[in-house]
């Protein structure tokens, strides 16, 4: 896993999350799930391409319930993004590599 991607832990997650100088992409992932590791490559291509502009984070959602189900994650790989710690995308929807570039693009523009 490339560097300039943050693993999470319940310790980690609300500094993270909270940063005011950069917005936040986060991948909730489960190690065994085949569409996670179809995922992944593609959130280190945009974590390579964007780091300097927005912070990565990857959490597993088995090992951290209780924040999994804070946000509403009943599927993985399940993805939020966040601006001064608030969170931008309610709904849990699933996303495919060109809507996760896209999202990428815009908060790194200021966009979202």
């Amino acid at each position: 896993m490339t560097q300039k991607i943050i693993e999470a832990s319940d310790q980690t997650w609300n500094e993270i999350i909270s940063d005011k100088k950069k917005p936040v992409m986060t991948m909730f992932y489960i190690e065994s799930c085949p569409h996670c590791q179809k995922m992944k490559p593609v959130f280190e291509a945009l974590a390579d391409q964007y780091s300097s502009q927005i912070t990565f984070v990857r959490i597993n959602a088995m090992t951290y319930l209780d924040i999994t189900q804070k946000y509403n994650i009943y599927a993985a790989p399940a993805f939020k993004f966040f601006k001064n710690g608030q969170l931008l995308n309610k709904e849990d929807k699933t996303f495919n590599t060109e809507q996760l570039t896209q999202i990428a693009s815009d908060l790194a523009t200021g966009k979202l």
